[in-house]
C-alpha cells in the first residue's frame, strides 16, 4: 500500500512547523510515559539532556516566519529547560508562533510572569492536567496543583491563548464536567478532552470505559494482534511538523523518537547522520534515507501503529 498523497518535495520552506523537545528532564512519573518506562527498564542508560539553543538555531536554516513551533516533551517537560526563556525569545525573534505543552508544576510565579512577556496573542500554553485537583496526580504522579493553578491564572490573564488538556482515565471519566467548569472559572480559553492508547498490563487499571477510547485505540489493538491496518494518516505526510529531540537529533515526528520504534527506523539506525550539530535541516531533508522514509510511510511500522486513519 502506498502512502496517501505522498510528499512531492522535501523543501525546508515547505514545513508548516517544528516539534521541539527542549529537555527530557521532568519532575513527574506518569505510568504510561516513555521516560518512566525507559528509566524503569534501563536506569543505567538514562541521561538528562537539554537542547543547545545555538546549535538548534544554526540547524534551522530556513525562514521561520509564521511557522508553528511546538515546545512539548517526548520524555520531559519543556519548562524545565534551564534557558527556556532564551529559547522562546530566539524563536520569537525569528517570527514564530509558540505553542507550549506542559503539566505546569513547580515553576515560580516570577518565572511565568517573565514567560508571558515574551509571548503574544498568536501563542498558546496548554496545561496537561488529567482530572480535578484532588485526583489528577493518580496519573501525573508527583504533580503539584498549587503551582499549576498559579501558572494557569497568570497565563489566563495574559493575551496568550490557554488550553486545559484532559486525558480520560478510569479515575477521572466522571469528572470531565467538573474540570471544564473549573477551567471556565479560571479563565482558561479551551477545554480539550483527549484519548490515550498507553494501556497495557501496568496501566490497565487506568483504562476508561470503551466510549472514551476511540477508534484509534481499536485499530492499534488490531495492529498488535495481527499487524493489520487499512490506511494511515500521518501528520508528517504534509510536513505539519518535524521533530528535534532534547539530545539534538532530528526525526520525522515524536512517535519515531520513542525508543520502542526509534532503532527500527533510519533515524535511529543511522543516528549520527541526524545530529543537528553536524548538519542543517536542509541537508537532512536531502539525505537519501530521509527521502526514502517519507516516500514509503505506509511501510513503516511506526506509522502503521501510531497513525492509523481515524474511522
Amino acid at each position: 500500500m502506498s502512502s496517501p498523497n505522498p510528499i512531492q518535495s522535501l523543501s525546508p520552506n515547505n514545513s508548516a512547523g517544528f516539534h521541539i523537545e527542549p529537555t527530557n528532564i521532568c519532575t513527574l512519573k506518569c505510568a504510561g510515559c516513555a521516560r518512566t518506562r525507559f528509566i524503569q527498564q534501563w536506569p543505567q542508560h538514562w541521561q538528562n539532556h537539554s537542547i543547545d539553543i545555538q546549535d538548534l538555531m544554526r540547524f534551522l536554516d530556513c525562514d521561520l516566519t509564521g511557522k508553528k513551533i511546538t515546545l512539548c516533551g517526548n520524555y520531559g517537560d519543556p519548562i524545565y529547560h534551564p534557558e527556556f526563556h532564551d529559547l522562546v525569545s530566539e524563536f520569537k525573534q525569528r517570527g514564530c508562533d509558540i505553542h507550549i505543552v506542559t503539566n505546569g508544576s513547580y515553576q515560580k510565579t516570577e518565572w511565568w510572569q517573565q514567560l508571558i512577556l515574551l509571548l503574544d496573542a498568536r501563542d498558546s500554553v496548554t496545561f496537561s492536567v488529567d482530572g480535578i485537583p484532588d485526583n489528577f496526580a493518580q496519573y501525573r504522579v508527583n504533580a503539584d496543583w498549587p503551582s499549576i493553578e498559579q501558572a494557569m491564572h497568570i497565563c489566563a490573564n495574559s493575551q496568550v491563548q490557554t488550553v486545559w488538556k484532559y486525558i480520560v482515565f478510569s479515575y477521572n471519566q466522571h469528572n470531565i464536567e467538573a474540570a471544564d467548569q473549573l477551567r471556565s472559572q479560571m479563565g482558561i480559553d479551551e477545554f480539550r478532552v483527549t484519548q490515550s492508547d498507553r494501556f497495557d498490563q501496568r496501566t490497565e487499571h487506568l483504562k476508561p470505559t470503551m466510549e472514551f477510547l476511540g477508534s484509534r485505540y481499536d485499530q492499534q489493538q488490531n495492529w498488535k494482534l495481527n499487524q493489520s491496518f487499512s490506511e494511515i494518516n500521518p501528520q508528517c505526510n504534509n510536513q505539519k511538523e518535524h521533530f528535534i529531540s532534547a539530545d539534538g537529533y532530528y526525526a520525522s515526528c515524536c512517535f519515531v523518537q520513542d525508543h520502542r520504534f526509534y532503532y527500527k527506523t533510519p533515524f535511529g539506525k543511522n543516528k549520527s547522520l541526524y545530529n543537528i550539530v553536524n548538519s542543517t535541516f536542509s541537508e537532512i531533508l536531502n539525505q537519501p534515507n530521509t527521502i526514502e522514509f517519507y516516500h514509503n510511510l505506509s511501510q513503516q511500522t511506526v506509522c502503521q501503529y501510531n497513525c492509523p486513519k481515524i474511522l
